[in-house]
This record gives C-alpha cells, sequence and structure tokens, in this order.
C-alpha cells in the first residue's frame, strides 16, 4: 500500500529549528551586551583610578607652593596656562577644556591614560571660634587616613600636614582621565587648603 507525503515531518522541522536559532540569536545578544558592560566598567575604572593617581601627584605639587604667581591676576590675564584665578577657570564638561590646548595641562601617564588637569584659586580661608581670633586654632589637612594633629603625627601613614595655623588659601583641583577606547570619562574635584605660612616664607 502506498502512502501520500504531506511533508509534515519536514515543517516541524523547520518550526523548531526556527525557534532555536532564535534563542541562540537572543542569548548570543545578551553576552555581547553583557561583554559590553564589562568593558564599560573596567574602563570607567581605570579612567578613576588613573584620575585619582593625577590628583596625588597636583596635590604633592601644591604642598610646597610659597606662591600665587602661577594664577596669573585677578581679571584672568597672565600665566592662566592651567592655573586660573578666582572665577577664570574653564568649564569643566567643556570638550575644550580637554583638549591639547592650554585650559588644561597634562599629568604623568598611568597604564596608558594620561590625565589632564587644571587648579583655580579659590582665595583665602580663616579658621575661627566665636570669641577666639584665628591665630588660636588649627586648619588641618589630614592624611588619607583621617589622621593628622598640631605635633605632625599621623599614624602609620605619615602627617597629614597639620601646621596650617588660622589661614590658609585654598586651591580647586579639577582632573580628567579617558579609559583605553575614550569611551569612558571621569572627572574629579577636589579642594586644597596651603597654609599662609607658606605664602609668607616664599615673600
Amino acid at each position: 500500500m502506498l502512502y501520500r507525503q504531506k511533508g509534515a515531518a519536514l515543517l516541524m522541522s523547520l518550526v523548531i529549528l526556527l525557534v532555536l536559532s532564535l534563542l541562540a540569536t537572543s542569548s548570543m545578544q545578551n553576552s555581547i551586551m553583557q561583554e559590553r558592560m564589562s568593558t564599560s566598567t573596567r574602563e570607567g575604572l581605570m579612567a578613576l583610578e588613573a584620575a585619582e593617581a593625577a590628583l596625588r601627584e597636583v596635590e604633592e605639587q601644591l604642598e610646597g607652593l610659597d606662591s600665587l604667581d602661577n594664577f596669573g591676576s585677578d581679571t584672568g590675564s597672565g600665566n592662566d596656562d592651567g592655573w586660573f584665578h578666582t572665577g577664570f577657570a574653564p568649564a569643566v564638561f567643556d570638550d575644550s577644556t580637554w583638549g591639547s590646548g592650554t585650559k588644561s595641562l597634562e599629568a604623568s601617564e598611568i597604564d596608558g591614560i594620561t590625565p589632564r588637569y587644571f587648579i583655580e584659586y579659590r582665595g583665602p580661608v580663616e579658621l575661627t571660634r566665636a570669641g577666639q581670633g584665628g591665630d588660636g586654632e588649627y586648619l588641618l589637612n589630614l592624611n588619607f587616613e583621617g589622621k593628622g594633629n598640631r605635633d605632625g603625627g599621623g599614624g602609620t601613614a605619615g602627617p597629614g600636614g597639620s601646621d596650617i595655623l588660622g589661614k590658609a588659601e585654598s586651591m580647586r583641583i579639577v582632573v580628567m582621565a579617558e579609559g583605553p577606547s575614550e569611551q569612558s570619562r571621569k572627572i574629579i574635584e577636589a579642594y586644597y587648603f596651603v597654609s599662609a605660612k607658606n605664602m609668607q616664607s616664599g615673600g
């Protein structure tokens, strides 16, 4: 007896193959997305670490600062190559700030990443309390452990620059670093205080 072939098995096979193909495609897209997210996270962390290292480098430059001449004048003229007087710093989110011009300076390269930074002078600050003059109070720059005292103590991390008596000059530091593919950017901002004693000793 002869049976007529209707092709039902072939049709079912094609449907199953289509479903498996869709599942495989979806799984592959999820894998690609996760890989991109992992890469982005890694690049973001690399950029952040580079920016933090550059910030430490700039703070070391400012530690022995004994003159404000690098900041130019209070009208924005003078030496403004990365060092700006109050109110003349460039816009942080403007791409031209971080180009190869004079608005920002290069920090040391770290794992193939070259962070850029600028410093803005923010003016003098004075520590006072009710009934007491500023000369009787101390402003402490603590170390990264959050320690520091008038005697120069600071635990195992060393002293925390604690000789600032009453008055200091404040600086704003802004650092930017991009990941290796330049698709990730981290910008950090910090404030640093330099003892007014440094300025007096530097003339």
